[in-house]
């Protein structure tokens, strides 16, 4: 989504652009009925510089009152009140343009002026609601959309501090035991760390990114677990440009240590639609007493909706003694 500059920047260049091509086909048009000078069809230019001027005094209004954050029902009733006012002012700054730049060149008895009022009103009308539909639909999907990233962020926010404190929990014991250890999970966790402050600005990374810091996470664990905990990896090649939602992967990792160390398998690979991202470790699906377990898994199920839609899907299954997390994520 463009910032505050982009956004002033595309405004002006819209109005311009529009504005001055309805002034360059209205020209147009008038001279398929007559033969206006040069000077005159210049002049007539001026009725863009007068859209501008109204549309632009629209916007001011719409700014000064909030109008955009207001709900529907108030932003259609200013615009039923806008759009005749608008087309007023425009109706009687086209009339002006038009007696100071071309009356002289067209005889009275070709036109009713009467007539003329009320046709370029209606005009001045449609296209004033043509106007306010493009400005306020355009800022409702702005809107819309920073409201999406802001919610991404949130969620993935929550998940921070999570990771954070299990990895010094390890790190805590390690201190005094081995020093050796406890200097490469230092190492470790400040990896961790500048992961989870890079990627709360990305919806997306790529999977090369989210296995680096799960590999880092898992390094902590085994020093704390040692024996007891072994990984077993199933990536698939050419991945790892991948995109995906951060901290997904270390997500269903960290949920899979609280409820079983022993072997823990890794799964990475394609799809027919997208990508498969497995963690199966040994457990039961039996309720946790846990929240942040919950609230870790349906984190990852609302970023994989807000992201990729119904299609992206995080499913719990057991069998065996063994619990399989799956993400299906659709790249395609």
């Amino acid at each position: 989504m463009p910032g505050p500059t982009n956004k002033l920047k595309l405004y002006w260049l819209c109005q311009w652009i529009g504005w001055g091509l309805y002034a360059v086909l209205n020209a147009m048009l008038i001279n398929t009925y007559m033969a206006l000078p040069w000077t005159t069809n210049f002049g007539l230019l001026s009725y863009g510089a007068a859209g501008i001027l109204v549309t632009h005094t629209l916007r001011a209004h719409i700014h000064r009152s909030s109008l955009l954050s207001k709900p529907w029902r108030t932003i259609a009733i200013h615009a039923l009140v806008m759009i005749p006012l608008g087309a007023i002012t425009l109706t009687i700054l086209i009339q002006l343009c038009w007696f100071l730049v071309a009356s002289q060149t067209m005889p009275a008895s070709n036109f009713n002026f009467s007539s003329i009022i009320v046709g370029v009103f209606f005009n001045m009308t449609f296209l004033m609601l043509i106007w306010l539909l493009i400005y306020f639909t355009v800022h409702l999907i702005w809107r819309s959309i920073a409201q999406r990233e802001a919610q991404l962020q949130a969620l993935q926010a929550q998940i921070n501090p999570h990771f954070l404190f299990n990895s010094l929990n390890s790190l805590r014991g390690l201190i005094l035991e081995n020093p050796t250890a406890a200097q490469d999970a230092v190492t470790r966790l400040s990896q961790l760390m500048r992961y989870s402050l890079t990627q709360s600005r990305r919806p997306t990374v790529p999977l090369s990114e989210e296995l680096e810091a799960v590999r880092d996470y898992l390094a902590i664990e085994k020093i704390r677990f040692e024996e007891r905990l072994e990984i077993d990896w199933q990536i698939e090649d050419n991945l790892d440009n991948i995109e995906v939602p951060p901290m997904c992967l270390q997500t269903l990792v960290e949920n899979a240590l609280k409820h079983g160390i022993g072997k823990v398998q890794i799964e990475a690979s394609k799809t027919p639609t997208g990508l498969k991202l497995a963690v199966t470790n040994p457990g039961s699906l039996a309720p946790t007493k846990a929240p942040s377990t919950s609230t870790g898994l349906a984190n990852i199920r609302e970023r994989l909706h807000l992201l990729r839609g119904p299609q992206a899907k995080l499913t719990l299954s057991e069998s065996g003694g063994q619990v399989l997390a799956t993400i299906e994520l659709p790249t395609t």
